[in-house]
């Protein structure tokens, strides 16, 4: 008996662990221990969550309160060397460590999963509310971020399976569809996400002089996969970082698991935040498809995207040498005509008398086509 409440008792404090997420969620503000603010967090703190800042500053939660929080300074996070991507040369990344590279039928294909946990989030500028009760403004990015990364030669699931309502119970459902997608086998699954920070600033940016959004990353630490999927994450933000500075926000590795713990390539994004317009967060979807594209499989060597280029140019390509083409037998025909002025007008010294052999030579070359056919002589 002792032994059976002490089974449930473990099982409860797992439960708790697993599923922390999905307490209730509340807006926290995390200061350093000089009391200077170091980010601002929707959601459930936990003493020992982790936070990896944008310059890549690692902190550790201390204590909890009210609305506030306190980290404390570690040092700077080791990050992945990405040196490669200044040569682009081809580098064998995360898609080695999953479930397909195993597999010898699928060693050539590149195939992700993506899902939405919370089904109602939305963005209040674009979509009028920041929650709609069935697909929200969320799916509208999954459907975006998808097509980018099949434009880079990615074959993608996207599941559009709803989770409501967006309660304790989200993740536990959402967990059915991970389940589902993962049968799949696919080299990595990603839970689409937008924040809940009221302040659409610590969001906002501009890349390459387009307006956009960032992205935050999260980590579940309750899990055996906790250390690779970390990986993960800081993988895709080094490649981020080289190829689009300011993009990632940050990485935040909070208690429970956010369901990673089913495949070592799992990762949450949240694409912005509801206070932001969804039209930035859509321009961020491409940048990300190419840094994870990049992460999982290094510099595209021909992905779809390269092809569909070629074909492009090549097209082009081929018009422009219609267009030459066209343009120089123009011309031939122009010097030709010019020609045919000049001698006729040599021959006949006055310019009626050339018109009329002109037009006589112009009948007898097209057999009357152009004119009136010449009569024969008797």
């Amino acid at each position: 008996m002792l032994s059976f409440s002490l089974a449930i008792v473990l099982y409860i404090a797992c439960s708790a662990a697993v599923y922390a997420e999905d307490a209730e969620d509340s807006l926290s503000v995390v200061v350093d221990e000089a009391g200077s603010p170091v980010f601002t967090f929707y959601g459930v703190l936990h003493e020992g969550d982790e936070y990896i800042a944008q310059d890549n500053t690692l902190y550790r939660i201390t204590s909890v309160g009210n609305g506030t929080a306190i980290a404390e300074k570690i040092g700077q996070e080791s990050m992945p060397d990405v040196s490669w991507l200044d040569t682009g040369a081809a580098q064998a990344v995360f898609a080695q460590t999953s479930v397909a590279a195993s597999s010898s039928d699928t060693d050539n294909r590149k195939l992700i999963a993506m899902y939405v946990t919370h089904s109602d989030e939305s963005y209040i500028p674009s979509d009028g509310t920041e929650s709609i009760e069935g697909q929200g403004g969320i799916y509208d990015v999954a459907r975006e971020f998808r097509d980018a990364l099949q434009a880079q030669g990615i074959d993608v699931i996207l599941d559009e399976s709803t989770h409501l309502p967006h309660d304790s119970g989200a993740y536990r459902r959402s967990r059915q569809t991970a389940e589902r997608l993962l049968q799949k086998q696919p080299d990595a699954i990603i839970d689409i996400h937008r924040d809940g920070i009221p302040d659409q600033s610590e969001y906002t940016c501009t890349i390459d002089g387009e307006n956009a959004s960032q992205v935050r990353l999260l980590v579940g630490k309750s899990n055996q996969n906790s250390s690779v999927n970390r990986e993960f994450a800081k993988q895709i933000k080094a490649v981020a970082d080289k190829k689009y500075p300011g993009l990632i926000k940050d990485i935040f590795i909070g208690k429970g698991n956010y369901n990673q713990d089913l495949s070592p390539n799992a990762i949450l994004l949240e694409f912005g935040t509801h206070t932001i317009s969804k039209e930035r967060v859509l321009n961020s979807t491409d940048l990300m498809a190419q840094v994870v594209s990049t992460a999982l499989y290094g510099p595209q060597t021909g992905s779809a995207k390269a092809e569909g280029t070629s074909e492009s140019s090549s097209s082009a390509s081929q018009k422009e040498s219609e267009k030459g083409v066209m343009g120089g037998l123009t011309w031939m025909i122009v010097l030709v005509v010019l020609g045919v002025v000049v001698f006729a007008l040599a021959q006949t010294g006055s310019g009626k008398a050339m018109v009329n052999k002109i037009g006589r030579g112009m009948r007898e070359m097209t057999g009357g086509m152009v004119g009136k056919k010449p009569e024969k002589d008797n």
